[in-house]
């Protein structure tokens, strides 16, 4: 994880792991024109780079990317204090450059737009660390591949804020036992804390 990788932006990150890379970048906030909202918003926009993955991707966003976009301020929104800045907005703009595995992107890019915002100075009651589970019969697999993904069931996606021990955005899909997906939750929430770490020692490189 890096911090300050876009000197344009207010705030920015790139996250790698295995083969997957994201890069993210935060711009303001902004004054929204005309805004009735008394609390400020996020703009979440994400994308595929056309060279991301096995099939190349339109310039034009895709349902599943608005799908993303949408998750993705779902699972900030919790975190941000949005009292603070009235009548404004954030612009997160998140760019998959190589992705492997949906789910385990989805969570990089929770865990990279969570890391620009802090970098922005945008004022948070803790950052969102992210974490994957796919779910193989009765097994539980961290952050599957594409290639794993295959063979899954089904799969969970969870953002976690680890200082207040509070769960801002759980996905799933699939089918799955009660007891699966319990044993899913509290691998993801250890991983998410460890994750934690390693961003706030990435922000402190930076400061």
């Amino acid at each position: 994880m890096k911090t300050g990788v876009v000197a344009q932006a207010n705030g920015s990150a790139y996250m790698e792991a295995g083969k997957l890379k994201v890069a993210c970048a935060v711009y303001g906030p902004r004054a929204t024109v005309r805004s009735k909202v008394e609390k400020g918003t996020l703009g979440c926009d994400f994308k595929f780079s056309p060279f991301s993955g096995g099939r190349r991707r339109g310039y034009m966003k895709d349902a599943e990317e608005r799908e993303y976009s949408q998750v993705l301020e779902q699972a900030l929104s919790p975190a941000v204090r949005l009292d603070l800045i009235p009548k404004s907005t954030v612009d997160i703009l998140v760019n998959v450059l190589e992705t492997d595995g949906s789910a385990a992107c989805l969570a990089a890019a929770i865990t990279c737009a969570s890391l620009a915002l802090a970098d922005a100075g945008i004022e948070m009651t803790d950052t969102v660390a992210a974490c994957a589970a796919g779910y193989f019969d009765s097994a539980v697999c961290l952050d599957p591949t594409g290639e794993e993904e295959g063979y899954q069931r089904g799969s969970l996606v969870l953002s976690y804020m680890p200082s207040l021990n509070e769960v801002t955005h759980v996905i799933q899909s699939g089918e799955t036992t009660s007891a699966t997906t319990v044993k899913a939750l509290e691998l993801c929430v250890d991983a998410c804390s460890q994750i934690h770490t390693v961003m706030q020692k990435s922000l402190a490189a930076h400061v």
